[in-house]
């Protein structure tokens, strides 16, 4: 029998005597302290640390929010949660006798399913498929890492600094040029088009920003509709053209459905990507975008056999385990890529698959 060492952390919460503390008070405590409760785990509250203490993206709370040091201040001891997925920043907490024990839940969202035991007994076939088309160890070493911590729960199998990259465009294989034409495929408030000026030192031909949600379009707006050669789209993307509607229930981020009950829900224009930027030529594209990246790919599949473009593909953002299915449709493309594997944090949830030319 395989430990789930998730299962460990609810019955040891439940049984100690120290009141439970969540780290952080975004939207991912909230799917933490969901998850706690569903095992009758009822949080104290949550704290942030001193360098987040302007953190914008606090959500509202019911329990209240602290500092650390109020917390030193009210109790003599404590346990904590984390849910977030920079777990080298626990040893930031260890110098506080006051906490009694740090635990983590490596992956709080129900909507994203990782592969479990039953899946890989069942598709052996398709895990030799994978593996035989990795490009080097350390992505297989990823894949291998990646199906121990979703069957297991332990995060352990992820603190590794070889299958880590330091942000999705960490990866040295990506080789950047001052001439980069890059598409952005699920670019939210910007915070990808930040990390791409950085790695490219603000030298590049042109960025298209394509982002379906509203809300979060008008901030993107508001940062990147002034610069130089950056072109917003407000648009989903999907395999055809099409609508769809954005629902926000039960999701750190927006998502696109086929029908929603929320009342606040609103239909979004869908474009495939050959009709949206069909005659552009593009070095690089990156699709991050919960459940849909797999649709998106392939409604792109004649602007990627004509540019050949390197692929950033976020593969574990989806309810059920598509890799096999994402690097079959790549392959069966003969473009010949490589393909390669990488976290860019150590959080289950952030595996990215790398498609270059040879």
């Amino acid at each position: 029998m395989i430990p789930d060492h998730l299962e460990r952390t609810y019955n040891e919460l439940v049984h100690s005597p120290y009141p439970v503390f969540i780290w952080g008070a975004g939207s991912m405590s909230v799917e933490v302290k969901s998850r706690l409760i569903e095992k009758g785990i009822f949080p104290a509250g949550n704290f942030i640390t001193a360098e987040a203490g302007s953190n914008p993206h606090i959500v509202s709370s019911t329990e209240p929010v602290f500092s650390l040091e109020e917390l030193e201040q009210r109790y003599d001891r404590i346990n904590v949660v984390a849910g977030h997925g920079h777990y080298e920043k626990l040893n930031d907490l260890r110098p506080y006798s006051f906490i009694n024990k740090i635990y983590v839940i490596p992956n709080p969202y129900l909507q994203y399913k990782g592969p479990d035991l039953n899946y890989v007994y069942q598709n052996q076939d398709k895990l030799r498929y994978i593996i035989e088309r990795l490009a080097d160890a350390e992505s297989q070493q990823a894949l291998e890492r990646y199906l121990a911590v979703s069957i297991t729960n332990d995060i352990s199998y992820l603190l590794d600094s070889n299958i880590c990259v330091g942000g999705m465009f960490g990866f040295k294989e990506l080789r950047f040029t001052d001439s980069e034409t890059f598409i952005d495929a699920g670019a939210w408030e910007g915070d990808t088009i930040d990390s791409f000026l950085k790695a490219t030192g603000e030298r590049y031909e042109k960025i298209y920003a394509v982002e379906p949600d509203p809300m979060i379009f008008r901030t993107l707006k508001n940062r990147y509709g002034d610069k130089e050669n950056v072109m917003l789209c407000q648009c989903g993307l999907g395999e055809t053209d099409g609508e769809l509607f954005i629902a926000r229930q039960n999701t750190q981020s927006a998502f696109l459905t086929t029908s929603s009950s929320d009342p606040a829900s609103e239909k979004i224009a869908i474009k495939a990507l050959d009709s949206l930027l069909a005659e552009e030529n593009i070095s690089l594209l990156k699709i991050s975008v919960p459940f849909m990246f797999f649709q998106i790919l392939k409604g792109g599949a004649t602007l990627i056999k004509r540019n050949r473009p390197r692929l950033i593909i976020h593969v574990s953002c989806a309810d059920s385990f598509l890799l096999y299915d994402v690097i079959k449709w790549i392959t069966d493309l003969n473009l010949s890529y490589k393909l390669a594997l990488r976290f860019d944090f150590p959080m289950p949830t952030r595996l990215f698959l790398y498609a270059y030319p040879v």
